[in-house]
């Protein structure tokens, strides 16, 4: 299936997770996001938002968490958002960029910023647009009707990352860090925890990525993953992330909201999957 249309004169990418992961009608859509930020208290934020992390599982199982980060930036104003996520289907050696164009969900269209993804890609050869990376990827996909709910008048750079080392991390960081020196941009960073352990083995493995991710230590949690004490689907985006944060000067984070899918279920005798939100901010 091919969702994009036009693609390589900045086609609009139609969604590819709509009917699935989160309700195919824009009214259903809306009212179940509501909701979710309905059950969410805003928290004091002493200082500047630079990035959010949340889970990209359907909705039913970590839209609850998601909630927790989106709430952090309702009603708030940003030129662009720049959204790190995981290719789970698609190999490919660079890190993809969506470089024009548009996302579409129930919801409405929203533009990339051409401008900036341009400016990444002045940054570092390491970006590429490979066809059709992104057409059946939801790590991204759901993101956006919570960003069009909490957000107004802001753009995307949708970016999908498969491998990872230092050296990538590295220089995607500091093209995010020198492209957006004029804008105000947010980073989202995609990616949910452990998989398919059992209850109490998954919650202490996501507790040991979650006091990695709380002190910003990227090393430790490198080492975490590699160790196999910790997981996360969506590593490289995250350690670049934290990365990115560093190199901006941020110096809080704060974790928002842990469950994972026994937890949401009620049934904790099978494998479970972890989710979590956090705010990462520069205090003033």
């Amino acid at each position: 299936m091919n969702v994009f249309s036009d693609r390589s004169q900045g086609g609009t990418r139609r969604p590819a997770v709509a009917g699935a992961f989160y309700p195919g009608s824009a009214n259903e859509l809306r009212s179940d996001i509501d909701d979710f930020l309905a059950n969410v208290e805003k928290i004091p934020i002493d200082g500047k938002i630079v990035a959010l992390m949340v889970p990209h599982a359907g909705y039913i199982y970590s839209g609850q968490v998601a909630a927790h980060a989106y709430k952090q930036i309702e009603g708030m104003d940003f030129d662009s958002v720049i959204m790190l996520g995981v290719s789970h289907r698609v190999p490919f050696t660079g890190v993809n960029i969506y470089k024009s164009g548009a996302y579409e969900t129930p919801l409405g269209v929203v533009k990339v910023d051409e401008e900036l993804a341009s400016a990444l890609v002045d940054q570092t050869d390491l970006f590429e647009s490979h066809d059709n990376a992104d057409a059946a990827e939801h790590s991204l996909e759901v993101q956006v009707p919570f960003l069009q709910v909490v957000l107004s008048n802001f753009k995307i750079v949708p970016i999908l990352m498969r491998n990872w080392n230092d050296m990538i991390g590295h220089a995607v960081s500091d093209a995010i860090v020198e492209s957006t020196k004029a804008k105000n941009a947010l980073i989202v960073v995609s990616t949910d925890m452990s998989h398919y352990h059992p209850y109490k083995e998954a919650v202490s493995m996501d507790d040991v990525a979650l006091t990695s991710i709380k002190r910003m230590d990227v090393e430790q949690l490198q080492d975490d993953l590699m160790s196999g004490e910790a997981e996360l689907c969506g590593a490289g985006a995250v350690l670049t992330t934290l990365m990115v944060a560093k190199k901006l000067g941020a110096d809080g984070i704060e974790i928002l909201k842990y469950a994972n899918s026994g937890d949401v279920t009620g049934d904790k005798s099978d494998g479970v999957v972890g989710y979590f939100s956090a705010v990462i901010y520069k205090q003033e």
